[in-house]
């Protein structure tokens, strides 16, 4: 695409949706801020700081002192962010090892990490209804889990669940029987796992997960960069924030929840919605374990040095593997857990490799040195 190959192109294009951005911000600041103070705030982080700013409406940086707007990295959509992330950091031509699930599956595998059963591929046929009947025949299973390969956010999951001699497909809006069923693209099918009870009680409908990002230095040392906990509401099947859960952050060296949940319009939440659970200071279970199946799997992908590992814990408290991200949404992790240039160790990280955009950031830098 010209705009990747150019990024004065996508710059142009980011410009252009800057009102798509002030009506967000218009929307969910909710009067908070003066119409024109919004704009301005907007243009100063595009042109000053030179940030697409869509962390402005999801961090809620209205609510934030402008001096300590320059520990936020920002979107990594923006040109000169995402244009020096692919030079060295995460890698263009290496990410479909991690965006096609079957091929992430088995290379992870190869780490010696615990991930889910995975049981086969199907696709838009109907010879995979066969094969799902045969998935539960052989495993005596009531569900089964099925994403599509090239799928991100949580969109196209749906669930295969077996009653008596009936199989129904659920998804987010609809229940049909297996017989009518068709996939519309290539997806993994894997088994359900049944979730340590400590992190079932914000949704036991859903298989809670620790979004745990990792860096890779130049000198080798693998860092967490920010984690933080997604989870359902309701009876839903996914924690996906994008599909409707909510995400509250995590503290890196302890484990323990920060103060407020968010949801994706922004909304904050000191208790789970509908398990009615306060978030702070909840300790996350095995968390030095969950931390450590992370660093394993950054360690093994030296090419590839930033990426996002969902995480999970077994009845019984072992950590498992549920997927890799190869493009971890950095206002996602910010809007949660707070900016990520806070943490020295990430500033550095950041600053050997040429990520730091702006003169404050750039200013803090060199402070550290």
């Amino acid at each position: 695409m010209l705009s990747e190959a150019y990024p004065p192109v996508r710059r142009l294009l980011r410009f252009f949706m800057l009102p798509y951005c002030y009506y967000q911000a218009l929307q969910r600041s909710q009067g908070s801020r003066w119409f024109l103070g919004i704009a301005l705030d907007l243009l100063e982080l595009f042109f000053v700081y030179k940030t697409y700013p869509d962390h402005y409406v999801y961090c809620r940086l209205w609510e934030i002192d402008k001096t300590d707007w320059k520990y936020y990295f920002g979107s990594s959509y923006h040109p000169y962010q995402r244009a020096r992330l692919r030079k060295r950091v995460q890698r263009f031509e290496y990410q479909i090892l991690f965006n096609d699930k079957a091929v992430c599956e088995q290379l992870c595998r190869g780490t010696g990490v615990r991930m889910p059963h995975t049981y086969g591929i199907i696709g838009p046929d109907p010879l995979s209804r066969e094969k799902i009947q045969s998935w539960f025949h052989e495993s005596h299973a009531d569900s089964l889990i099925i994403k599509p390969i090239l799928g991100h956010g949580g969109a196209g999951i749906v669930m295969a669940r077996k009653q008596g001699n009936d199989i129904h497909i659920h998804s987010r809006k609809s229940v049909q029987p297996l017989s009518d069923f068709v996939m519309p693209t290539e997806a993994i099918v894997q088994e359900v796992l049944k979730q340590d009870g400590r992190l079932a009680v914000f949704s036991s409908s859903s298989v809670n997960t620790i979004r745990v990002v990792t860096y890779l230095t130049k000198n080798g040392e693998v860092i967490i960069a920010s984690a933080t906990m997604r989870c359902g509401v309701a009876d839903s099947f996914v924690d996906n924030w994008s599909a409707g859960g909510v995400a509250v952050g995590v503290d890196c060296d302890t484990g323990r929840l920060k103060k407020y949940a968010y949801d994706r319009n922004s909304k904050r939440y000191e208790k789970h919605p509908t398990a009615n659970i306060k978030f702070e200071n909840f300790q996350i279970p095995e968390w030095f374990e969950i931390r450590d199946i992370a660093k394993r799997v950054q360690e093994a992908f030296p090419f590839y040095c930033l990426l996002g590992m969902d995480v999970s814990l077994l009845e019984g408290g072992e950590p498992v593997l549920i997927e890799v991200n190869a493009n971890p949404d950095l206002v996602f992790q910010e809007q949660t857990s707070g900016p990520l240039l806070k943490d020295n160790r990430v500033l550095k990280a950041f600053g050997e490799d040429d990520l730091l955009t702006n003169r404050y950031q750039k200013n803090l830098l060199k402070a550290l040195r």
